[in-house]
């Protein structure tokens, strides 16, 4: 059951204190640690009483048999969409950003690459940078280059007019009339169309324009797949996974094996963060994920994409313990800076717009 609705103004600001503390020592929190704190003019006795009804509530727990108590799940998730303070960034924090404005860099991947170990050192956590699969190249044209009769260079232009080229050797024998003759039949029936278009109607129909040739079908379709192949895969990017071994929630040998398993499920956080809302930061909060070894864990990024679709992404990786507020600040300034240099515009910013500077 959703309680938000019945949270007095008294019981969130108890919550946000709590939660601020907890992060920040990592300890679990009393009500007499609270009566410090001059926002909350509160006997103990109020505040011990507000605790108990926000655990039931479901947004506190108690570990052990301490006095204290913890965010739960459903309390970090609360903090994050409507109490947590916009993050100060730093004039030194800021410098950092803008360094990478200033590199040089044109392929996307490096520029990741850069990002990535900058939100890492910036944030104190696993940063992970995500470059996205091209979801399968498209071959626009087939040319070939002949040079004995059991062997071709199969050229293909690509989306983008880059080229791939690969060498094809058949038992069958081709003569360049014969080649001259297999590209007209490629370009009529797979240029343009996606990998998953082309299937065995396609190859059937394929083989039969080829008539007593058709044996060369086989062997090409191979080559195209093995390089729209290759253009489609995607790859995420860890940086500073000692930062992990920093913090107590990672002291345990079981929590430290299912981080790790989370590093090495690439595929799986690569489909929850392409499947992922595109015009703001995420954050997903332990068991929020499919990824069944992050139940201890969170994940915060924002994708950026290039019309309409996600080329990459950007983001921290660590405990559910994390400073939110700081991270979702940090890669939401990264981001907008990457867009920038991308040439695209963020939401909300037009075209060759600066990205706004992190109040």
């Amino acid at each position: 059951m959703d309680h938000r609705s019945e949270l007095s103004e008294r019981k969130k600001q108890i919550l946000k204190a709590i939660i601020d503390v907890h992060i920040r020592l990592g300890e679990p929190v009393g009500s007499k640690f609270l009566t410090q704190n001059e926002q909350i003019a509160l006997s103990s006795a109020t505040i011990r009483n507000e605790m108990a009804e926000l655990e039931e509530m479901g947004y506190l727990e108690q570990p052990h048999t301490s006095a204290g108590r913890v965010p739960s799940r459903a309390g970090y998730r609360l903090y994050v969409d409507s109490l947590m303070n916009r993050y100060p960034v730093t004039a030194r924090e800021t410098e950092e950003l803008n360094t990478l404005m200033r590199q040089k860099i044109d392929a996307l991947d490096k520029m990741l690459e850069q990002a990535g170990k900058m939100v890492s050192l910036l944030t104190g956590y696993t940063s992970l940078t995500m470059k996205a699969g091209g979801g399968g190249g498209v071959v626009r044209r087939f040319d070939a280059v002949w040079l004995d009769d059991h062997c071709f260079i199969l050229v293909m232009t690509m989306d983008g007019e880059a080229v791939q080229s690969k060498t094809v050797h058949t038992e069958h024998p081709a003569s360049r009339e014969t080649l001259v003759h297999l590209c007209s039949v490629l370009n009529e029936t797979i240029a343009g169309v996606t990998p998953e278009q082309i299937n065995l109607p396609r190859m059937m129909a394929m083989e039969g324009a080829m008539g007593a040739d058709a044996q060369l079908i086989s062997p090409v379709i191979k080559s195209v797949y093995e390089v729209i192949g290759t253009r489609g895969a995607g790859d995420i990017r860890f940086e500073g996974v000692n930062k992990m071994l920093q913090y107590p929630e990672f002291s345990d040998v079981e929590r430290i094996r299912e981080m790790f398993d989370v590093l090495e499920n690439k595929d799986e956080i690569m489909n929850v963060m392409t499947a992922a809302e595109t015009d703001r930061v995420n954050v997903l909060i332990g068991g929020e994920t499919t990824v069944r070894t992050m139940a201890n864990s969170t994940l915060v990024f924002r994708n950026l994409t290039e019309n309409g679709r996600v080329i990459g992404a950007i983001g921290v990786i660590g405990p559910c313990r994390m400073d939110y507020s700081k991270v979702v600040t940090l890669v939401e300034a990264m981001t907008d800076r990457i867009t920038t240099m991308l040439g695209t515009s963020p939401p909300g910013l037009a075209p060759g717009q600066p990205p706004k500077e992190p109040q």
